[in-house]
């Protein structure tokens, strides 16, 4: 199979999270690395004092929630919303906050999180074969799109993809068929002229598969949710740059 398309997912494939540049805050006796410190400081400055073990038990527990209904149907949920979900969990009349103390803790949040964001030299590399070679694209799970776009410009990699689909603008999340649609769509191409490249065995592999498209499986054992019967990647790697003499080989590139 030649390709003439390749769609990359975001997070964990060419965005990598570092969670050890993330502040450490000691949660019953271990020390968890999160955003939740930069949250707590934008909650402060709207809401007044409040403990901090008491706020990340609702930090906490928001992501939990949200995450919980994000999975049961596959619609994406703001970034924002989950906030929301927090103030309720903490007392506060979540239906009649300003969507801009919202848009505060987002931002908050997303700011301290950019800082765990690493894109490696062998991604850039990989990057830029793949652009004089193919057509290039990304689709991406993440529910709070200026700070993805800004990541990517920050990183000077904005420019590789011809079009970037991110859930909370499509409405939908991976595996759902629709986001993929939608990139294909965007590409006017058939599922079949696309390779869909990422390290999720049911939100990336499952999902392309599911929408006709081949796979490249980054393979790790760090997955978020495994489906009872895992899929069967087109190909496996075990890191990007693997990519790189995979399809020089499969499509007779140099």
């Amino acid at each position: 199979m030649n390709y003439s398309t390749l769609i990359f997912d975001a997070f964990d494939t060419v965005v990598h999270i570092n969670e050890s540049k993330l502040p450490a805050y000691p949660i019953d006796g271990t020390l968890v690395h999160t955003t939740a410190p930069a949250v707590h400081d934008a909650y402060i400055e709207h809401f007044g004092k409040l403990d901090f073990d008491v706020f990340y038990r609702a930090f906490s527990q928001s992501f939990t929630k949200v995450n919980a209904l994000r999975y049961s149907d596959l619609k994406e949920i703001p970034s924002q919303e989950r906030f929301r979900v927090m103030l309720g969990i903490l007392g506060h009349d979540a239906s009649g906050v300003d969507a801009e103390i919202l848009v505060r803790l987002t931002e908050a949040h997303m700011a301290q999180l950019r800082q765990a964001f690493e894109v490696r030299t062998e991604t850039v590399q990989v990057l830029n074969w793949a652009k004089d070679r193919f057509r290039t694209a990304m689709i991406s799970n993440f529910g709070y799109a200026p700070a993805l776009y800004a990541t990517l410009d920050h990183f000077g990699i904005r420019s590789a993809f011809e079009t970037v689909v991110i859930s909370v603008e499509v409405g939908w999340c991976k595996p759902h068929r629709i986001i993929f649609e939608r990139a294909l769509d965007r590409m006017k191409i058939h599922p079949s002229e696309a390779l869909f490249i990422g390290d999720q065995l049911y939100v990336d592999v499952y999902g392309a598969l599911n929408c006709g498209i081949d796979v490249v499986w980054i393979e790790t054992e760090r997955q978020d949710r495994l489906p009872e019967q895992p899929p069967k990647p087109t190909y496996t790697v075990r890191s990007l740059s693997e990519v790189v003499p995979l399809l020089e080989k499969r499509n007779g590139l140099r």
